[in-house]
């Protein structure tokens, strides 16, 4: 991804600045409105929240109730606090979360590649805010819904899937869940001075001391701000998709969704009603497809929340177009004939 898509991108932006300045202008104001008065807002209580739940030690007891649930899938307390973050506080909110686990020891290596493909998810209030208004009428909240969760069961499952995998020897991936366990209550027996061993004993040796508030405050802010700059440089980007001539006026909308995600979802939805309409159901399996995507943008912002993480944006991509193949398709399913 870094070698091939990201330095074009800012070569292509500096050419557009040069020659079409006014249409430059009017799309970075655009990206920051949208930084300012929807991800800024809502993004920032959470990342705060979040952070200081991490550095005080608070994480185990939040997710108490969902551990059970969670536990089928390989998830430890954090990794399922990781998971729960990122479908409820939405983009990159999850992936920065596993990544500050990964890098501070409280989970391993393996359930980071497990949370890697479920990191990425647009909020709920996003979804209901900003997405269902754009929906074909005939599409229910409920089915969208539906369609943009319903896959992070499978998700989940071939990731924890291909982790055994690749962690385990020819042969002996039928028997590991019962071996994994029976290792767990081994080295919960073998502790020393009565210490969890294994993956709890690094979670519990790894909480820190609390840190300051203002400490939080400005790693939050500081991720905001590189935000908001990706939001600005490619919604510049969608703004010359919208606007050039050279493009046939049906790939625009898409094009611009694959480029930045909420650009895309409302150029899709301005197209149902235009010169040439999209079919309202197509349209829609298309925005539940950008929104599981996330944009480039949002790639590019998960690409600086996971730095020096050991994770692979790559393979987040391959993640999220999956996630995105999966909702359309479940939309289309939900709302066929005599669904």
């Amino acid at each position: 991804m870094k070698k091939s898509i990201l330095p074009i991108l800012p070569i292509l932006t500096l050419i557009l600045l040069l020659t079409h300045p006014a249409l430059a202008c009017a799309g970075a104001k655009s990206g920051l409105l949208l930084w300012w008065g929807v991800v800024l807002p809502t993004l920032l209580p959470f990342m705060l929240c979040s952070s200081l739940l991490v550095a005080w030690g608070g994480v185990p007891l939040l997710v108490k109730p969902f551990a059970p649930l969670l536990r089928c899938f390989g998830l430890s307390p954090e990794g399922s606090y990781a998971l729960i973050a990122g479908l409820l506080c939405g983009y990159p909110m999850g992936a920065k979360t596993t990544a500050d686990f990964l890098r501070g020891g409280f989970i391993q290596e393996r359930e980071g590649r497990i949370l890697l493909a479920a990191a990425g998810w647009p909020s709920p209030m996003f979804l209901a805010g900003y997405m269902a208004p754009r929906l074909a009428p005939e599409i229910p909240l409920w089915k969208a819904a539906l369609a943009l969760y319903l896959p992070l069961f499978p998700l989940l499952l071939t990731a924890r899937a291909l982790a055994l995998l690749k962690d385990r020897p020819a042969g002996t991936v039928k028997n590991a869940r019962h071996r994994e366990n029976a290792g767990d209550r081994r080295s919960a027996g073998a502790g020393t001075a009565g210490r969890p061993a294994g993956n709890d004993a690094r979670i519990h040796a790894a909480v820190p001391a609390p840190a300051p508030f203002d400490e939080v405050l400005m790693n939050a802010l500081e991720i905001m701000v590189k935000i908001g700059g990706f939001l600005m440089i490619y919604s510049i980007l969608a703004a010359f998709i919208s606007s050039s001539g050279h493009i046939p006026a049906l790939p625009k909308p898409f094009l611009s969704g694959i480029v930045e995600m909420t650009t895309g979802i409302d150029a899709v939805s301005r197209s149902m009603s235009g010169p040439v309409p999209i079919n309202g159901r197509s349209a829609s399996a298309a925005i539940l497809a950008f929104a599981a995507f996330g944009g480039l943008s949002g790639v590019s912002q998960t690409n600086t929340v996971i730095k020096n993480a050991g994770l692979s944006i790559r393979h987040y991509v391959l993640w999220k177009l999956l996630h995105a193949a999966l909702s359309a398709a479940v939309l289309l399913l939900a709302t066929a004939q005599g669904a």
